[in-house]
């Protein structure tokens, strides 16, 4: 029984920031190359092994993110009533940050557009890529997770 009640004690223990910010590593790589996959697919036709290929993609970064997101300590989703002082403040920056990193990055974004759109033969190239636009949605809803797995230290050795 003394086992069991260990490894139930274990098992409930904040994942070290490594391991958090080798999920954060991965969820971000998976979705960088499903989304050169789905670029490729796109333009390719869809050969076989690119749709295999991009369900693989999908299925790694949503693992990865999944598991960050339930991981014991995890604070970016979490109600207010669940969350102490210092979790709130460390969910508000989060999202802060993450605004800020979209804010920029929509920014860019846009002025890719703006000036491809100055030339009537890149027309087809702006709507080939932005047939990707409503993968970024991903995004604003994973930034937050990301920051608080990034920058949370580790739980104390005798947690």
């Amino acid at each position: 029984m003394h086992t069991t009640a260990t490894h139930l004690t274990h098992a409930r223990r904040p994942m070290l920031r490594s391991r958090r910010r080798a999920l954060v590593v991965a969820t971000y790589v998976g979705y960088a190359a499903f989304l050169a996959v789905l670029y490729a697919g796109y333009t390719a036709h869809w050969p076989l092994g690119l749709g295999v290929l991009a369900l693989l993609l999908f299925g790694g970064t949503a693992l990865a993110f999944v598991q960050l997101i339930r991981a014991p300590g995890y604070a970016a989703d979490t109600l207010d009533a669940r969350l102490d002082e210092r979790q709130r403040q460390v969910r508000d920056r989060a999202y802060r940050s993450a605004y800020y990193a979209l804010t920029l990055l929509f920014g860019v974004l846009s002025l890719i557009f703006m000036y491809a759109a100055g030339s009537d033969t890149s027309w087809q190239g702006i709507r080939d890529q932005a047939l990707l636009l409503p993968w970024l949605t991903f995004l604003p809803g994973s930034l937050p997770t990301a920051v608080v797995a990034w920058t949370e230290p580790d739980p104390p050795a005798d947690y």
